[in-house]
């Protein structure tokens, strides 16, 4: 495969705005880059402003939507290319 996914991201109460989200993500576009892959993407909800926010500060944009929240109105969708 060429796109990987972002199922679930989630940083306990205690760990929030210490940059712990960022580093995961940048650890898992990593590991895709190794393994191969040309993009990522990952579906969040409209109700997680902070997840939006973050997403779109380390360069992730508007992704077809996909999966079982295709057709979801509380779904937003991002992805990023990967360096190869």
């Amino acid at each position: 495969p060429t796109r990987g996914e972002i199922k679930r991201l989630y940083v306990a109460p205690a760990g929030r705005r210490r940059g712990v989200a960022a580093a995961l993500l940048q650890a898992l576009e990593r590991r895709a880059t190794e393994r191969g892959m040309a993009d990522i993407v990952l579906e969040t909800g409209t109700r997680q402003p902070e997840a939006i926010a973050l997403y779109e500060a380390l360069g992730y944009g508007p992704a077809e939507p996909y999966g079982e929240f295709v057709d979801s109105p509380l779904s937003r969708f991002f992805g990023l290319t990967l360096p190869r």
